[in-house]
């Protein structure tokens, strides 16, 4: 669903001193848990997340000159639903745990941030949360919480595992200038080849990312993509994509994705072998 509203509370969060007013936030929590339901019936049920479900108004809204602020309070909610990808990224790393223990992850357009909090269950040392969208950050936090990883000062309370929220759009950036001297060893992509636009930009940074060595000293990093088999097959040799695992995700756990979409892959994206400059991505195990 595309929403539009031009009362978009994304429109009204404003940055002080490069830090979101945290009153501001504290009203978007409260929307988010509004207009959202804690939910279990999706692929990970180990994870709760707070989603847009047919159960909630908010699903059924469209925008219109008759809606109000109090129909549509969000802008393009799509951190509020599960996606296929994300999904099926997810399950792989839950059930893959040595794919990130002990390893520093970036969670590219998070959304509800589902694929970095199994990469958190799964014992990584770190995430990174990116979205564009300051809400997409809010809801993650939120999802952190009622999944038990408390976090204050940039850690999880219980683990100590770093947690860090970036809302600069990072594609093209490798390693990404919010990482200082510890870039990512495993980046997360879940349904973002959305577009040829969107396939071209990330196909070339995922590749840029596996391959390292650019600048002098960049580690390869493992990239992980989570997309329906239908999309990744149409941009697989642009991105040099090779299917890892593939799921069947039940229909109940995709309304909110179009036809085609429930045969699911998690791929990596393999650097080529002329930009790999000697460097290859450490790997992460099976279990």
């Amino acid at each position: 669903t595309n929403f539009q509203h031009p009362f978009a509370i994304t429109n009204k969060l404003v940055q002080l001193n490069g830090h979101l007013c945290r009153q501001l936030c504290s009203q978007t929590l409260g929307l988010i848990a509004a207009h959202t339901v804690v939910c279990r019936e999706h692929f990970t049920p180990e994870l709760a997340l707070r989603l847009i479900t047919p159960e909630c108004s908010l699903f059924y809204a469209r925008p219109g000159e008759s809606s109000s602020f109090s129909e549509l309070p969000f802008s393009d909610p799509f951190w509020g639903f599960y996606w296929p990808g994300g999904q099926a990224l997810a399950r792989h790393l839950l059930d893959n745990p040595g794919r990130v223990r002990g390893r520093r992850v970036i969670d590219v357009g998070c959304g509800c941030g589902a694929a970095g909090i199994a990469a958190l269950m799964a014992g990584a040392a770190s995430v990174i949360f990116n979205d564009i969208d300051q809400v997409a950050l809010e809801a993650t936090r939120l999802n952190l919480s009622i999944n038990q990883l408390d976090h204050a000062d940039g850690a999880i309370a219980a683990t100590g595992q770093r947690v860090q929220f970036v809302s600069d759009d990072l594609i093209g950036q490798w390693p990404p200038l919010c990482t200082a001297n510890e870039q990512p060893q495993v980046m997360l992509i879940g349904d973002l080849f959305y577009s040829e636009e969107a396939a071209a930009r990330l196909a070339d940074w995922a590749l840029k990312a596996a391959a390292g060595g650019r600048p002098r000293g960049s580690a390869a990093a493992e990239v992980l993509v989570g997309d329906p088999v239908l999309v990744a097959t149409i941009f697989a040799e642009r991105a040099n994509l090779r299917l890892l695992a593939r799921y069947c995700l039940p229909s109940e756990f995709m309304y909110e994705a179009g036809p085609g979409t429930g045969a699911v892959g998690v791929y990596a994206t393999m650097p080529k072998a002329a930009d790999t400059n000697g460097a290859r991505p450490e790997l992460g195990t099976i279990d």
